[in-house]
């Protein structure tokens, strides 16, 4: 008698398979091979995956936690050691969902633990609050001074702030002057060159000004006769970049260290129409 080899039982037991891999991609859900296998190796993954969503789920519950307690001037490791201290027998999930939905409730836990650790109940309105007085912006460094503001005893539900302006200064003027300056004592050089090409320059072929170095670069567009040092130029051109706002992306792309002494000449006459407007 003919061995079956496909039948009830082994029909049967194929079909759970296939049905534990129903919405697989192509093979994957239709042939049985492919299909066990798949199915197989996202059972492996589950069972990791089971494992990892508690730890997920931990840092992010201790992150809550961490994030409601700041403003009492508690760190979360004092906060739960308060509440072992005070018998409180409270889980991390709860913890975060009060702070959440029962700020009211947390707040008053906040407290008890304030209390076990002798430390003096606060409210996250009396804490000292730090306002900035004054903020002065220079090409090198910035300067800002606090002061500590005394917290009120009343608590209110709206707090007036008065916003302290904040003043910046910037030296444009003397950038400006240099690049005028530089203008008119080169003011020839920065002509664009009109020549007519000869039959021979017509018939060679164009070199791409990427393939050429930038010496090469500065003897054709006239660089060389500009006696400017150029550290000094990129200096200047730098000082001016940095004051460009974030929208003007052409310009802060571009590379000063590439670029001929006639080119940051006119990248800066650029950047500084750019920042009059």
């Amino acid at each position: 008698m003919a061995r079956v080899k496909f039948g009830k039982v082994t029909r049967s037991r194929r079909k759970r398979w296939i049905k534990r891999a129903k919405g697989y991609y192509g093979l994957k859900k239709s042939s049985y091979k492919k299909a066990h296998e798949q199915v197989v190796r996202s059972m492996a993954y589950a069972f990791v995956g089971r494992k990892e969503k508690k730890r997920d789920f931990r840092k992010l519950w201790i992150a809550r936690i961490n994030a409601a307690v700041r403003p009492y001037g508690l760190s979360y490791s004092r906060f739960m050691h308060g509440l072992k201290v005070a018998n409180v027998d409270v889980n991390r999930k709860m913890l975060s969902e009060l702070a959440i939905n029962n700020p009211q409730d947390f707040e008053k836990m906040v407290n008890l633990v304030q209390t076990t650790l002798n430390q003096p109940v606060t409210h996250p309105d009396l804490m000292p609050i730090k306002v900035p007085t004054a903020k002065v912006t220079t090409n090198t460094k910035v300067v800002t001074s606090e002061v500590a503001v005394e917290p009120t005893k009343v608590i209110e539900t709206v707090k007036a702030v008065e916003m302290v302006e904040v003043t910046e200064v910037v030296d444009n003027e003397n950038q400006e002057d240099y690049l005028a300056t530089i203008e008119t004592k080169y003011a020839q050089e920065l002509k664009p060159k009109r020549t007519k090409k000869t039959t021979d320059e017509a018939e060679a072929p164009k070199v791409a000004k990427a393939d050429l170095s930038l010496e090469e670069r500065s003897t054709l567009d006239g660089s060389d006769k500009i006696s400017e040092s150029r550290d000094e130029l990129e200096k200047h051109a730098m000082t001016l970049k940095a004051k460009l706002p974030t929208t003007e992306k052409a310009l802060l792309k571009a590379d000063v260290k590439t670029m001929t002494k006639k080119e940051i000449i006119k990248y800066m006459r650029k950047v500084s129409n750019k920042l009059a407007k």
